[in-house]
């Protein structure tokens, strides 16, 4: 099973996600559509498969108030969960404090700006560039002792001196880029620094999602069918 490459079950249902589970891939990202409607019983669902769950609900509010979250969440043992970096350092201090507290070994994630955002649209929010935004908001991650960041594979080479790691969604085998501005492929991806890349859209739109995967595990590197 490849660990590397996230399969993002951005579905309305456990009955939908069945149809992606393939005995190559290991960890799934849950977000907040499938999340809304199931709960906690899609990581039930995954860990019955025996896979991972990267929990990416993009936590952002006080620290109190994300630490209280933490600590339900924590409780599930997911392989990565998400805060936004916009929730400053102390979200990060506490939840490293907590999972310390809990015996826990979840990933902490910082989301820096979303792969949705164009330049266009970060300087209407008054920044001066995506490049200074993600910096930005990498530092406070590592400031509070995060343990990787989610970003753009544009961003990765910018953020090399980080001693984070680094989460790439954004993937594409073709052109198209849907609702995502900034993207790249899994070779393009792994090849700027990435650590992990999470993979819905080409996956999920696939006629047959398991040969998409191994398609993607090939693009990467990860796999030669060609011998």
């Amino acid at each position: 099973m490849y660990r590397r490459v996230i399969v993002a079950l951005d579905v309305d249902s456990l009955e939908e996600a069945e149809r992606f589970i393939f005995p190559e891939a290991y960890v799934y990202k849950v977000g907040w559509r499938l999340f809304a409607r199931e709960g906690f019983k899609a990581l039930k669902f995954l860990e019955g498969k025996g896979k991972k769950v990267f929990l990416d609900l993009k936590l952002g509010d006080i620290p109190s108030a994300v630490e209280a979250a933490l600590r339900e969440i924590f409780k599930y043992s997911p392989y990565m969960t998400t805060i936004h970096a916009v929730s400053g350092k102390e979200a990060f201090v506490r939840a490293r404090a907590l999972r310390e507290e809990m015996g826990k070994d979840t990933i902490i994630l910082g989301v820096t700006l979303l792969t949705s955002l164009s330049s266009e649209d970060v300087k209407a929010m008054g920044i001066a560039s995506v490049e200074e935004g993600v910096k930005a908001l990498a530092g406070v991650v590592e400031a509070g002792g995060g343990d990787g960041v989610v970003c753009s594979a544009q961003e990765l080479m910018l953020l090399k001196d980080f001693k984070l790691l680094k989460v790439v969604p954004g993937i594409r085998l073709a052109e198209e880029k849907g609702d995502q501005k900034r993207v790249a492929t899994p070779y393009e991806a792994f090849q700027s620094g990435a650590d992990f890349i999470v993979v819905g859209r080409e996956i999920l739109h696939a006629p047959d999602p398991r040969r998409r995967f191994i398609e993607i595990l090939m693009d990467a590197g990860f796999l030669d069918f060609s011998h």
